[in-house]
């Protein structure tokens, strides 16, 4: 299982918000797809997975605030 964290955005560590999911729990994505959008006060970006799988769990809903390291969904690898 691979627990998906929220990167850090620049040089500081800003409170930054989940603007979209891109995907559904029960999705297949491929490692390198867009996963979820994310921004902060100044820029808004998109994050790709960081595995192959199954998206097992979203831990948090769009429009949560979450901090850099925090642990956002879990991907089941193929």
């Amino acid at each position: 299982m691979i627990q998906v964290q929220v990167p850090q955005l620049g040089q500081t560590k800003l409170e930054v918000t989940i603007e979209n999911w891109l995907v559904a729990e029960g999705d297949h994505i491929e490692k390198g797809e867009p996963l979820y959008e994310l921004s902060n006060e100044k820029l808004s970006q998109e994050i790709k997975s960081p595995a192959t799988g199954t998206v097992a769990k979203l831990l948090v809903a769009k429009g949560d605030k979450v901090n850099p390291g925090d642990f956002i969904a879990e991907i089941q690898e193929d």
